[in-house]
């Protein structure tokens, strides 16, 4: 069945002399792979457009007993040009469309979580503020999305301006931010742990990119969040991707 679909670019591996086996988020159809013959040759007119993290409009023949789709078409849905370009961008898109590739799913579509994707790729490219600390923001965003989002004590509670000394926890195996712990798999957040958390749940993503967190506390926060997650969503796990990342933090 001739399809096309807009498509985020996952992976790339060699197959022969001259092509390559591509995978991408798909909107129609989840995680996809697509055979792209002689993708390496320089001057095939598509080999431009086939970076990590490009976002095209597919055009590929679809059959759901293939594991392996063929191609069609493509061209650039908006550009990406900088996420190459610039190592801090690269680096976060290249840990976000990992966690996303673990999520979704051959053959089964996720629009809200593509749309997210495409929105993420776009404004990272796209802004002048820091991308140092916006990942464990993804992290949460995926989980709502994923129907496994953190629930939220009251504003008292979690908001900058009022909270008190009290400590926070992250109640993982109930999904839930509280200031009292759970019974089993808890999580101690930091001051300015809590506070990251406090804007990301309110929707003050702008205000993110601000905040002052030292590598330790990012670090620690990612892997809270890695841990919840690994626990409600199957076949997230360790990224490969982190021995780069990291070097951001």
């Amino acid at each position: 069945m001739l399809t096309e679909s807009p498509v985020i670019v996952l992976k790339a591996v060699d197959f022969k002399e001259s092509s390559k086996i591509i995978t991408f988020f798909s909107r129609e159809h989840g995680r996809m792979a697509v055979l792209m013959r002689g993708i390496k040759r320089k001057k095939n007119k598509y080999a431009g457009l086939m970076g990590y993290g490009s976002v095209l409009n597919l055009g590929y023949y679809y059959k759901n007993t293939r594991s392996v789709q063929t191609f069609k078409d493509a061209e650039t849905r908006f550009s990406t040009a900088r996420l190459n370009a610039d190592f801090n961008r690269m680096a976060l898109c290249m840990a976000f469309l990992e966690l996303v590739s673990q999520i979704i799913q051959e053959g089964e579509p996720n629009d809200e979580l593509f749309a997210f994707s495409e929105k993420v790729l776009h404004w990272v490219n796209g802004t002048e503020a820091g991308v140092r600390n916006l990942f464990p923001y993804l992290q949460l965003r995926i989980a709502e999305i994923m129907g496994v989002g953190l629930q939220q004590v009251p504003e008292s509670v979690l908001d900058p301006g009022t909270i008190s000394s009290n400590r926070i926890y992250v109640n993982v195996s109930e999904g839930m931010i509280s200031d009292h712990p759970g019974e089993e798999h808890v999580i101690v957040l930091s001051e300015a742990q809590k506070n990251y958390v406090s804007l990301a749940s309110c929707g003050k993503s702008a205000q993110i990119p601000l905040l002052e967190l030292t590598s330790k506390e990012l670090k620690q926060l990612i892997n809270h969040l890695d841990t919840y997650l690994k626990y409600h969503i199957d076949g997230v796990r360790d990224r490969k991707s982190d021995a780069i990342f990291e070097q951001i933090l």
